[in-house]
This record gives structure tokens, C-alpha cells and sequence, in this order.
């Protein structure tokens, strides 16, 4: 099976080297931070992807 990536277009250049958190449909921007720790305590809403935001838009998803 195929998966479709997910629309990532909120995350914007300066979130590159930061951790956030998105709603579970990946359109809002919840949380940004230098790290894991400050983005979850930012960020309270159940369901949220959490995710390091990699150099040219890459992403490496937090299964939480």
C-alpha cells in the first residue's frame, strides 16, 4: 500500500532545526521549540504530531 504523505505547507523556513506540533490534520501550527521537551509542554492538545523539522522541509515524525 501506498501512503500519502502528508501536506506539510505550514511549516515555513524558519521552522528548519525546530521541533513542532501540528493538529492531527496537519493544517495548524501548534507549538514551535528548540526542543522536544519545551514543544510538548507548549502544546496540550491530545492527537498532535510532533515532528523535527530537517533541513529543505524534511521532516522526522514523533510517533507520541
Amino acid at each position: 500500500a501506498i501512503v500519502k504523505s502528508p501536506n506539510l505547507t505550514v511549516l515555513k523556513q524558519q521552522h528548519v532545526n525546530k521541533w513542532v506540533a501540528l493538529s492531527p490534520d496537519y493544517k495548524k501550527l501548534l507549538a514551535v521549540g528548540d526542543t522536544l521537551a519545551s514543544v510538548l509542554k507548549r502544546s496540550q492538545q491530545s492527537g498532535k504530531v510532533v515532528m523535527k523539522v530537517l533541513p529543505g522541509l524534511l521532516y522526522a515524525p514523533l510517533a507520541h
